[in-house]
């Protein structure tokens, strides 16, 4: 009856629906399912009570907040998906968006933002908004397919480094943007610390090139193979110096430099050379740490999944050996579907590869057991173990030919990007398609992300990969163990001219900006009685009015307009905290994310982490099984297409 008075109410006066009714006795009450810690129901009361005590008062609503168990906030929401009882809005990670889609507990809210045009939209990160969009037929998230719900929030992930530890080590730590370095190297500015190149007696007559760690000699670098041998730097002697600069990123083997000078391995102290498990004298084991490759691959280009027809013609690509390519300082490239790339973008797998037409249309290359692609004739042949053969696609002739004019250069393949990855945690002994690993990173399949803070928490481990969300407990910990900390951007693939010249920044070819950030989103339940209403509150809570307040609190925004204004609880944030806002410009999902279910994952990443990066396993005996395995897997998701 009230609705019905509303509604009559509204008609009366000529005002559409949801612009205005009297609050008094018309409230629509809105159920709102929450989980988390403390800290983040504290956050999603207030932005609650704040929607509440405007928007909501304005239109006549209000929004109940119910906190719901972490361990079985899950099943609570999928057993009240029919009940009239149930949330009218309730939380779903990223991790469980499409296949909860799949089973219907949450439906499409594009019908119903479009009816409310008093909030603003439009400024949201496009990182964040387009993975909550989903087309059930082809499992694509284009920015054309239907949009399944809005961010609440974004968790971007950074370097996390032990400024202490650096410096005890004898590297002076600065923070000066690219554009600045010509001036704090003459000594006219001081950089982002108050810090002055002055301050710093080790560097007199010395110019700090745009590098994200530089050492004055003996730099690591990879050319192809591990043949040239890790120098240990001779910091504390003054016969090299050492710079970290946290607003610059590192490339693949600056990180790997760092990552040896700070790993038991390389640098064992005094009487731990004969050990399992050395410490440095600094008392780290492992120098640095990702649990993820998404940053290597994604920096060239490439990804696990290629979409072969843009329709939902899913193959597992992250073994793809066909160099990635990116358009050149001052140039564009028109791919062969006629797509246009500016300078700084990366071309695509449809637009890099020899694709023929076949009745047509484009053909659809077939995979074949070691990660190239195979032109679909009659020259194909399955063998019985699922392996294929045939004439090799190969790259597109236009790529070739812009590369050799110029326009395109030449970036590492996926599988090479992949391989680099892998060598960081795999062990000296074990065999990464030809080459030792690395060992300076723990092995990612022994502990969870958690304990990789843990790792970072008791000063094992010198530099970590990870979210934002371990702001709070990383400044609890640090000020508990006295050292100090801040983050720095993820490594970028960058290639110099002369990689061997330690001075030498002048960039032959580079990769773009890449990484994963996690996504709490807000979702309306498919049986609720109250959708558009719940489309306003989750419309208000994205926008820059309900954003605003959680930044205040201390929450990452998601609208671009509102990064400037972020603040944090005293003590928590560090002093580059703008890497976390820069990195929400270009990351994206993870893995994850990608498909109804993580099975297809595990159809290659389990004997990868079990044995090959232990050395149980070759290479070679495991890429051409898990590449069967997962393009048969990814096959079964044409089960959920409606």
């Amino acid at each position: 009856m009230k609705r019905i008075m509303c509604l009559l109410l509204c008609m009366v006066c000529c005002i559409p629906l949801f612009t205005g009714c009297s609050a008094k006795g018309n409230t629509n009450r809105l159920q709102f399912w929450v989980y988390g810690s403390s800290d983040q129901l504290d956050m999603y009361t207030r932005v609650t009570d704040a929607f509440n005590e405007s928007y909501g008062k304005e239109h006549g609503m209000q929004v109940d907040i119910s906190q719901k168990p972490n361990g079985s906030y899950a099943q609570t929401v999928q057993v009240s998906s029919t009940s009239e009882a149930g949330p009218d809005v309730f939380l779903i990670a990223e991790s469980e968006f499409k296949s909860w889609i799949v089973g219907e507990y949450f439906c499409p809210i594009q019908e119903y933002v479009d009816k409310v045009t008093d909030i603003d939209l439009g400024d949201i990160m496009p990182t964040t908004v387009n993975r909550l969009r989903y087309n059930r037929e082809t499992n694509t998230s284009h920015t054309d397919d239907p949009l399944y719900g809005l961010p609440l929030d974004s968790q971007p992930t950074a370097l996390y480094y032990n400024q202490t530890m650096l410096e005890k080590a004898g590297i002076a730590v600065i923070s000066v943007d690219e554009a600045d370095l010509d001036k704090w190297n003459a000594g006219e500015i001081a950089d982002n610390n108050g810090k002055k190149k002055s301050d710093f007696p080790q560097l007199s007559g010395v110019t700090v090139p745009a590098k994200g760690y530089y050492r004055s000699l003996n730099p690591y670098y990879y050319n192809g193979e591990y043949t040239k041998t890790w120098v240990k730097p001779a910091f504390k002697n003054n016969e090299e110096v050492a710079v970290f600069n946290n607003r610059i990123a590192m490339n693949w083997d600056e990180v790997e430099d760092l990552g040896m000078l700070f790993s038991g391995k390389y640098n064992p102290k005094p009487g731990e050379e004969n050990k399992a498990n050395p410490v440095t004298e600094f008392g780290t084991q492992y120098g640095y740490f990702t649990e993820w490759w998404f940053n290597y691959g994604w920096s060239v280009g490439g990804d696990c999944l290629n979409d072969l027809t843009d329709g939902g013609e899913w193959n597992f690509s992250l073994l793809d050996p066909n160099p990635n390519f990116v358009v050149a300082d001052g140039k564009t490239f028109t791919g062969r579907t006629g797509k246009t790339y500016n300078a700084g973008e990366t071309i695509s797998f449809v637009d890099k590869m020899n694709i023929l037409q076949k009745d047509g249309k484009d053909e659809v290359l077939v995979p074949d057991v070691y990660g190239d692609y195979l032109h679909d004739n009659a020259n194909v042949v399955k063998n019985a173990d699922g392996a294929v053969s045939g004439d090799k696609a190969g790259l597109w002739s236009g790529v070739t030919e812009a590369e050799s004019a110029g326009t395109l250069n030449r970036l590492p393949s996926t599988r090479d990007a992949f391989n680099r990855y892998l060598k960081l945690g795999a062990k000296t002994d074990a065999n990464i398609d030809g080459e030792s690993g690395l060992d300076i990173s723990p092995n990612p399949s022994t502990f969870a992300s958690r304990t990789s803070m843990n790792y970072f928490f008791s000063q094992s481990l010198a530099v970590l990969a990870q979210s934002s969300v371990y702001m709070a407990d990383l400044s609890e910990e640090a000020k508990a163990r006295k050292f100090r900390w801040d983050v720095a951007p993820l490594a970028v693939y960058k290639e110099y001219t002369d990689p061997s010249d330690p001075n030498c920044d002048t960039v032959k070819a580079q990769g773009k900006q890449a990484g994963h950030s996690n996504s709490l989103s807000m979702v309306m339940r498919t049986g609720s009685t109250k959708k558009q209403q719940a489309a306003q509150f989750m419309m208000w809570m994205a926008s820059a009015e309900g954003q605003k307040i959680r930044a205040s609190i201390g929450f990452f925004p998601n609208q671009k307009s509102l990064l400037p204004e972020v603040e944090f609880k005293k003590g928590v944030a560090p002093g580059n905290v703008r890497v976390f806002s820069e990195a929400l410009e270009f990351q994206g999902p993870g893995d994850w994310w990608y498909m109804p279910d993580h099975v297809w994952v595990e159809k290659w990443c389990v004997d990868l982490n079990a044995d090959v990066r232990n050395g149980k396993m070759t290479y070679a005996d495991w890429y051409s099984p898990a590449i069967i395995r997962t393009n048969d897997w990814l096959q079964q998701y044409k089960q959920y297409q409606r």
